[in-house]
C-alpha cells in the first residue's frame, strides 16, 4: 500500500507520500479509485508527509476530487508544507480546495458543512 489510510468518525483520512510525482502518481491513483468506489461521506487529504508535489500529483488529486465531489462526497486538505502550499498557490489550487492547518481543524470544519 502506497497511502496511509484511516477512518475517523466516518471520514476517510488519506496521508499522502513524501513525493507525489510521476513515479508515485499511478499507484496513488489506483488506491484513490478504490476509495471513490467505497463512497465515503467525506475524505481528508493529509499532506503532512508530502515535501514535493509535481504536475502528475496535482492531476491525480484534481481528477480524484472531481469524482468524489460528483458523488456527493466532501473533500478537504490539511497540513500542507510551505513548498507544497506554494505549488498549490501557483497552480490556482488554493481557489479550488479548502485547506486547513491541522487534522483537528479540518475535522471540525467538515462537520459544519
Amino acid at each position: 500500500m502506497v497511502l496511509d489510510i484511516s477512518t475517523i468518525n466516518g471520514t476517510i483520512t488519506i496521508t499522502l507520500v513524501s513525493r507525489f510525482d510521476s513515479d508515485s502518481a499511478p499507484a496513488i491513483e489506483t488506491e484513490l479509485k478504490k476509495i471513490v468506489e467505497q463512497r465515503p461521506e467525506s475524505v481528508l487529504f493529509d499532506f503532512s508527509r508530502t515535501d514535493y508535489i509535481a504536475s502528475a500529483g496535482l492531476r491525480v488529486l484534481l481528477s480524484t476530487t472531481r469524482m468524489l465531489i460528483n458523488s456527493g462526497i466532501k473533500v478537504d486538505l490539511y497540513s500542507l508544507s510551505p513548498q507544497v502550499s506554494q505549488v498549490f498557490e501557483i497552480a490556482g489550487f488554493t481557489k479550488i480546495f479548502t485547506i486547513y492547518c491541522s487534522r483537528d481543524e479540518a475535522l471540525q470544519n467538515l462537520r459544519k458543512k
